[in-house]
């Protein structure tokens, strides 16, 4: 969720500054501001103030008129991710005058009026207005008759709601680009004394840098799913809070079974690497007490019994080399038969972790389910291996789950943690009901140590019991919604139900229906699309300070854009790859003395085999035509025994028939 680029060491300080408060301070670009004599801001002050799930920022701004001449000043400014403004108010030579909210065609109407020509005596105002629905994260400041040679503050209030990632609450303040705008001055005081606080800064995008202030969370643990319910005419609006601290525990005293690939397509470091990664499953349940299986043609057990996970590096050093050595045959559905025939043993939490290439016999099918395999808390998982020759596609049939009806997940190569099979730390197809099944939202996912926001739709009844629904190990999981008091009075009070981001860097499901924004807007306190903050301070009235108005460039703006595009590249499909002729012929060759073993001198021209091979390992073989059951036996057994030769090894599965020759 976070993209930490570099911690301020630099260009902000981190200093502890009275009673549990932290001080972020960065330089101005004095070569530019140096080169200014014009009105621009000098000064950028933030006090920010964590309570509950929001941040309260206190923020004073600082303009300068070096003119002769009262001067009119604008700028533009980010607001922090997911907040609006509060309140504003304006000071100048020693006196402060609070701001009103007032509709935003009014505001400018008055604002504009104030600028014209009359005989009242120059005194400053300020217009705080939002930059456009597109803009709805931006604010716009006017400021009318700063006066010459001197400064005016603005200050307002800003209200957000804080982020969570990874055990740590967060908020973000933007951060100026390198211009004649000061950088921000960041007073934070920490959510409670000795708090774990950091201050970083982080590249929100790549034309405005951000500054994070995080802190460990707290103490509570599992899935927090939390919505504030307002009414809303006939119905409920809402608003979702999710935040997955912990998703599951590890169990406790796993029976595990591996069952690893020990054909030739894996080889032996293929089979090495297998044993590394189930070593580093154990690591991660020391408790456990461990099978392995072991498949080829066929499956068989390596130690003979659960094992405790204490004894693996000893169990393992003590086999014969042979027992682990790579043979034909990748009958992944075998090593599953026995894992769960070996699962009827003794009790406890019953884990399959198979481990394959994916290089498997065309007829391979998943395993119907035994009891092992199919109770609650079992799961059944595949960690696919890197394909040591060629870029084979793994089976199909691997795709969905190897043993009907389980639980389980994929592991593809590239994973780096074999902590996603211990125990869940993810739920996929997430969907919100309400308490009569009916759909409110989906999301992709919800990962441990995430958190997310969602705004409910605002159906015709109001909403009572809502439910999260989800999958975890592909089988269903829910847990209920609770509905907190706390986070109903910030739908209807708060800055951050008003739209909170740039639309493009926004998913539909973070915005709330536009027709709550328009209501809460026009109810709330904070600057709107609808809702402008005017400051007049009492006898201020058209003058003639200026005879008209003189805008001056704008101040602290952002410019960006995007430029996008998709770039097309050809990728390598997968072809069906043909047979390799000297595969074949060498095939051929190898069989002979097979045939003449077990058909006689005469054959049997009738004898067809047929062998499914990936270049230098035979997957299956099936033989057909022969005289008796006996020679089919036969012929079927020696050639499994062939020991093909590593003659267009590339990985590819390929058909070959090979029938005796005259």
């Amino acid at each position: 969720m976070r993209n930490l680029s570099r911690l301020l060491t630099v260009q902000v300080l981190l200093l502890l500054w009275g009673s549990g408060t932290a001080l972020a301070e960065s330089p101005f670009c004095e070569e530019e501001k140096a080169s200014n004599d014009r009105s621009h801001e000098v000064e950028h002050r933030v006090e920010a103030r964590p309570e509950g799930d929001l941040v309260h920022f206190t923020v004073h701004r600082t303009f300068h008129n070096s003119r002769q001449r009262y001067a009119e000043q604008e700028a533009l400014f980010d607001l922090p991710q997911g907040g609006t403004v509060h309140g504003v108010a304006l000071e100048s030579q020693g006196s402060w005058t609070e701001g009103i909210l007032l509709e935003a065609p009014q505001a400018e109407r008055r604002y504009k009026a104030l600028r014209k020509k009359g005989t009242a005596a120059p005194r400053p105002i300020a217009l705080l207005s939002t930059e456009g629905t597109t803009e709805g994260a931006t604010a716009h400041l006017k400021l009318w008759n700063v006066p010459p040679q001197a400064s005016v503050t603005v200050r307002y209030e800003v209200r957000a709601r804080l982020t969570y990632a990874h055990g740590r609450s967060s908020f973000t303040y933007p951060l100026p680009d390198c211009g004649q705008t000061p950088r921000p001055a960041l007073t934070v005081t920490p959510p409670s004394p000795g708090a774990d606080f950091q201050l970083e800064t982080r590249d929100a995008d790549t034309s405005q840098p951000m500054l994070e202030a995080s802190w460990e969370a707290g103490t509570s643990k599992g899935l927090d799913a939390r919505a504030g319910l307002i009414p809303w005419g006939d119905g409920t609006l809402g608003f979702l809070q999710v935040r997955a601290e912990r998703l599951s525990e590890p169990p406790m005293r796993a029976r595990v079974v591996f069952v690893v690939d020990a054909s030739h397509s894996v080889g032996p470091q293929g089979i090495t690497h297998q044993l590394s990664l189930a070593e580093e499953y154990l690591r991660l349940l020391p408790e456990a007490t461990t099978e392995v299986v072991v498949f080829r043609r066929s499956a068989e057990r390596l130690f003979g019994r659960l094992i405790p996970a204490t004894e693996w590096k000893t169990a393992l050093a003590a086999l014969p080399a042979t027992r682990l050595a790579p043979g034909n045959g990748s009958h992944l559905d075998e090593g599953l038969k026995l894992a769960q025939r070996v699962l009827s043993e003794g009790n406890g939490t019953a884990r399959v972790v198979a481990l394959t290439d994916g290089q498997l016999r065309r007829a391979f099918e998943p395993v119907p389910p035994a009891p092992g395999t199919s109770a609650p808390d079992a799961a059944v998982h595949l960690r696919r291996l890197s394909n040591r020759t060629g870029h084979a596609t793994p089976h199909e049939k691997l795709s969905g789950p190897i043993v009907r009806e389980s639980c389980g997940m994929q592991l593809y190569p590239y994973a780096s943690s074999m902590e996603q099979l211990v125990r869940p730390l993810r739920w996929e197809q997430v969907h919100l009901q309400d308490e009569q099944g009916t759909p409110l939202r989906e999301v992709s996912a919800l990962d441990e140590g995430e958190g997310f926001h969602l705004w409910l739709p605002s159906p015709q009844k109001p909403l009572r019991q809502l439910v999260l629904h989800g999958q975890r190990w592909g089988c269903a999981t829910s847990a209920p919604v609770v509905l907190d008091s706390s986070l109903s009075a910030d739908v209807g009070r708060n800055a951050w139900s008003a739209l909170r981001f740039k639309h493009w860097r926004r998913q539909k499901e973070e915005l709330p229906p536009q027709e709550a924004v328009e209501l809460l807007a026009k109810n709330g306190d904070w600057l709107s699309d609808t809702r402008s903050f005017l400051v007049v301070p009492s006898a201020a009235g058209p003058s003639t300070a200026r005879t008209h108005a003189l805008p001056d460039q704008v101040r602290g703006g952002v410019i960006g854009g995007v430029i996008g595009g998709t770039i097309s590249c050809a990728m390598d499909s997968q072809q069906p790859r043909t047979a390799s002729p000297e595969l074949e012929e060498e095939l051929a060759r190898l069989l002979q003395p097979v045939f003449s073993a077990c058909l006689g001198e005469g054959g049997n021209p009738s004898l067809l085999v047929r062998v499914e091979a990936t270049g230098d390992e035979i997957v299956d073989v099936t033989v057909t035509g022969a005289a008796s059951e006996l020679q089919a036996t036969c012929v079927r057994e020696a050639t499994w025994a062939v020991r093909l030769p590593p003659i267009g090894d590339d990985g590819f599965m390929t058909d070959y028939t090979v029938k005796p020759r005259h």
